[in-house]
């Protein structure tokens, strides 16, 4: 009776490390690409951030340029958000600087979005 108590606990804490490892493995793969951007928020995160400038940069931001990615449950993405992409519609031909915004709702809904301004 004691080595059936002992197997039953045993299964219990397997089931938990199991259970455990699998949402610590999805939380891995929810911050995919979350480097380039700051610290994401779990459940909600609205964020605007700057891209790259050039301090010595000359260039008036006369025209603006936005692209977004688009994400449902991080499983489909469709869009774009390219700075070159987006300089390229807007004819933008000198970039002055770009900023950056990203919301997301848990893994349900998210959005990337590149703002690029320039002459």
């Amino acid at each position: 009776m004691i080595r059936g108590s002992f197997c039953k606990n045993t299964t219990q804490l397997s089931v938990l490390l199991i259970i455990l490892s699998i949402h610590l493995l999805g939380l891995n793969c929810m911050s995919l690409g979350d480097s380039y951007r700051p610290i994401p928020g779990l459940l909600y995160n609205s964020v605007s951030f700057d891209g790259d400038f050039n301090p010595q940069n000359s260039v008036r931001p006369l025209r603006f340029g936005k692209g977004c990615v688009h994400h449902i449950f991080r499983i489909y993405s469709w869009g774009d958000a390219a700075a070159g992409s987006i300089a390229w519609r807007e004819l933008i031909t000198k970039i002055s600087y770009i900023d950056h915004s990203v919301t997301d709702f848990f893994i349900f809904y998210g959005r990337y979005c590149t703002y690029v301004y320039g002459e």
